[in-house]
């Protein structure tokens, strides 16, 4: 008969408990921080609303897309994320933003008898400083980072995205997130947490 020693058993408890998931705290705990947090604007944060059309034809009217993206060494800039293999569209000027979407998203009809918008811009809306927001989902991806936020007002449509930011890190972020001062720092230059 074996007979199971304390020392394995302790080990066969401690991974069944998950303790095999460290790497990940450091991520999750950066995102729970954050998440709900209530912030106020210190620099203008822009977001674009367009109406999409989809593949049976559908329109999703007024869709809203945080353009900005802030980055350690090259600054701010503006990004549209391509949809339907088109690139990403970058830029440091709306106007150029709005025309560059317009002219990549013209598709044509059915037997070229005319085009149609895949994605049509209709404005640019501007959160300016001392306005409130809430921190509602922060996603971390293998090089970047996006908070999104909704409108504070006790009016405003309950789930709506009223913009995004974007941090975009120049090599993959660590698994423990050992970046976190720098994104942070970045971030508390637009919006201010309290802390």
């Amino acid at each position: 008969m074996r007979v199971i020693r304390p020392a394995v058993l302790v080990l066969v408890v401690a991974c069944s408990l998950g303790l095999g998931a460290r790497p990940d705290q450091p991520r999750k705990a950066f995102v729970d921080d954050w998440r709900g947090k209530r912030v106020e604007i210190r620099k203008t944060l822009f977001t674009l609303v367009y109406n999409e059309r989809g593949r049976l034809s559908n329109t999703y009217r007024s869709k809203r897309e945080g353009l900005l993206v802030v980055t350690p060494s090259a600054g701010a800039y503006f990004q549209f994320d391509g949809r339907d293999s088109e690139p990403d569209i970058t830029t440091r000027d709306l106007q150029e933003m709005m025309d560059r979407i317009t002219e990549l998203y013209r598709r044509s009809l059915t037997l070229d008898i005319g085009f149609f918008q895949k994605i049509q811009p209709l404005n640019v809306v501007r959160y300016p400083s001392g306005g409130a927001l809430v921190v509602t989902d922060v996603r971390l991806d293998h090089d970047r980072v996006r908070f999104s936020f909704r409108s504070a007002a006790d009016d405003a449509p309950a789930g709506e995205l009223a913009t995004a930011l974007t941090i975009q890190w120049p090599t993959d972020l660590s698994p423990s997130l050992t970046e976190r001062p720098l994104i942070e720092e970045l971030v508390r230059q637009f919006v201010d947490d309290g802390s």
